[in-house]
Parts: structure tokens; sequence; C-alpha cells
């Protein structure tokens, strides 16, 4: 066994561990009201009330803990619903596309934990209205922080997958193939390590790539790989965005690794995650900063590392 499979082997053993305390953070705070919204009205602003909302069910799905069910289900009540669904029907332009796909994610995940129905309906409006989004003209998939195409793709992806919704799938994978020549044109490694965003662009391009089959893994690497493993976990954060960073590298490159079958993308994605696992002040610290927020960019890299297999 490689030393960064046995690497993988330890973190996947320690990952209900980390998935317990990092969920500790967004159950505190999803209930406060930090906003008028009706359902998703804590930790500051409506898509990381989501994504909390989202990283309570998938603590439950790792680790077997039902504990946090009662937040959910009082934010996931009928009416506080519908008033969400009426908000995003009367403003298209509302958290588009970053929050919306955030709530396909959440949607997707309380379908497979609980096996509800209560956000179906929602979801397949949320799903329509971004790939009408996408549609409308070019995006660029090297856009910055929310404005990015490759996260709101990879969710209806998956949204896809999980609903059997075929023709979302297929239209999301239309989308990623019109923006695949942008291959040709990443962004230098110096311009992307002076971006203090909280996405990872090049990673994420490059497994919207590979997961959507727009473009052959080995084909994306060829291009991409160089400039892959130069990526060093963030250690300085420029502006509070920098904290989720390496927890956005290493999901993508985990992905990555794994279709590839890549130990020297493995190793790094791990170098990024256990990084900022190892320093709780920059996912649990002062709320505005980093505790309303950057916890569940961290459960998000724990679920991914969870699912990989790996056999050499």
């Amino acid at each position: 066994m490689s030393k960064a499979v046995e690497r993988l082997t330890a973190v996947q053993a320690e990952a209900v561990h980390w998935i317990a305390l990092l969920a500790q953070v967004p159950a505190r705070h999803v209930l406060r009201h930090d906003t008028n919204h009706p359902a998703f009205h804590g930790c500051i602003d409506w898509h990381s009330a989501c994504h909390a909302t989202w990283a309570l069910l998938a603590a439950r799905r790792m680790t077997g803990d039902p504990q946090y069910d009662g937040i959910v289900d009082s934010i996931l009540m009928p009416a506080k619903l519908e008033a969400e669904a009426a908000a995003l029907a009367a403003d298209p332009a509302f958290e588009m596309p970053y929050g919306r796909a955030w709530f396909l994610r959440l949607a997707l995940e309380d379908r497979l934990v609980t096996g509800s129905t209560r956000l179906t309906f929602i979801a397949r409006d949320v799903a329509q209205s971004l790939l009408r989004f996408l549609r409308e003209q070019p995006r660029d998939p090297f856009a910055r922080e929310y404005a990015n195409p490759c996260w709101a793709l990879l969710n209806l992806l998956d949204y896809a997958d999980v609903e059997q919704r075929a023709e979302v799938g297929a239209a999301a994978r239309e989308l990623a193939l019109a923006v695949a020549p942008a291959l040709e044109r990443l962004p230098a490694p110096e311009e992307e390590a002076s971006w203090p965003d909280f996405m990872a662009i090049t990673p994420s391009f490059c497994e919207l790539m590979v997961r959507s089959g727009a473009l052959p893994v080995a084909a994306v690497l060829a291009r991409a790989h160089e400039r892959l493993v130069a990526l060093e976990p963030v250690r300085a954060h420029a502006r509070p965005h920098h904290y989720a960073l390496n927890f956005s590298r290493g999901w993508a490159l985990l992905a990555l690794a794994e279709a590839a079958r890549d130990t020297q993308l493995l190793d790094l994605a791990l170098d990024h995650i256990e990084l900022s696992l190892a320093h709780p002040s920059w996912w649990r610290g002062d709320y505005r900063s980093v505790a309303h927020w950057v916890p569940q960019f961290g459960i998000f890299a724990l679920q991914r590392a969870l699912r990989l297999r790996w056999e050499e």
C-alpha cells in the first residue's frame, strides 16, 4: 500500500470524529435570526444557512447520529419552504448560481438521509432556474467566487443522479462540454495563487470536465497536472474567504485523484484537508469570518474522502 493510500485510510478512520466536531458549529448557528428569510435565516446569509442545514444532514449520514434531526425539521417545515419557494420564484437572480447550487446539494442530501420528498418540487424549480441561467449566455468557467458556474454544474450532475433526472444531467453535461475548450487557457499558477477566493477555480473546472465526461481524465491531466501539483495549502489567509480554500481544493483534488488513480494528487488533497482540520480556529473561530460557513466546507471534503475507494 502506498503512503498516500495509507494516509487516506487514516483520514477515513478519523473522519467521523472530525465530522462530529465540525457539525457542532453549524448546529449552534443555523437557527440564529441573522436575516428575515423564512427558513434559511441563520449563519449570516441564505446560502450559508442552506449549507449549514445540509451539513447537519450529511453529518447524520456519515456518523449515524440523529441528534440534529430536530433542528433540521424545524428549518424544513412546509410553511417555511413554501415561503422560500415563492421568494426564489419572485427574484430569479437571487443566489444565482452559487446559493441555488447549495440548495440542490441540501435537497439531494435530504432525500438520501431521510427519504423525504419535502424539497422535491422546490429543487426541481431551482434546477430549472439554474439551467436557464447557465444557458442564457456563455459562462466563464474561471469566474470568481459566487459567479463560478462549475460548482453549479457539479451539483446539477449530483442532483440529477440522486433524483434520477436524466434530462437535467444531460443538460448539465451539454453545458460542461460547451466550456471544455477553456482547458487551453487555464489561469497561470501565480495568478490564481494571488486570489483570496474560497472556491478552488482550476481544480473545480478540471473536476467538472472529468465527472461530466466532457473530456477524458488523461486529456485533462495532460494539460493541468503540472498546474495542479503546483498548488500549496493556504497557510496565510489574505481575507476571510481564504479559510475555506483548502477544503474546496481538497474535495476537487480527491475527485481527480480517484478518477486518475493518481497518488500525487491524493497526497496533495490530503495535505490541504488535514492542514485546515488541524487548525480549529480556522473553522470555529470568529463567527462572522469563519464559524458561520467554513465547517460546512470541511464536512463536504470529509464526506468525499469517506466515499473514496482506492484499490491498488
